[in-house]
């Protein structure tokens, strides 16, 4: 009976300590796919010239209603560059809070557009 209650005694808290971090592992999984997602959406939605930072605005407000996580942060940032080719940049960042109530390292994903150059007619 003794060697029972000891054994179940170890064996409980390594249960817990699995199940919570396949609960982290699923989190993670659920903002990856969310993130690749919504990169299709952006890319299919936007181009170069209609892609503005105030039209991403809609897109965070989507995320975090679909995420479902707790206190999640989402920053979706628009970044122009005109070196060496004009191009632009939507820079995606999740956080959000786990078990432990600590924030957990970002998912990330970047974006990239490229302006088409205009195509010359042969004279």
């Amino acid at each position: 009976m003794i060697l029972v209650s000891a054994t179940i005694a170890i064996a409980l808290p390594a249960f817990k300590a699995i199940g919570l971090q396949r609960k982290a592992v699923d989190e993670r999984f659920q903002v990856t796919t969310a993130l690749g997602n919504l990169a299709e959406r952006i890319s299919a939605e936007n181009t170069w010239q209609t892609l503005s930072q105030e039209g991403l605005k809609k897109y965070q407000t989507a995320l975090i209603n679909q995420l479902g996580l707790k206190d999640p942060k989402v920053e979706l940032e628009l970044v122009e560059n005109e070196e060496p080719a004009a191009n632009r940049q939507v820079r995606i960042k999740v956080s959000w809070k786990n078990t432990y109530d600590d924030y957990v390292d970002p998912v990330m994903l970047t974006l990239w557009f490229y302006q088409m150059s205009p195509v010359h007619e042969k004279v």
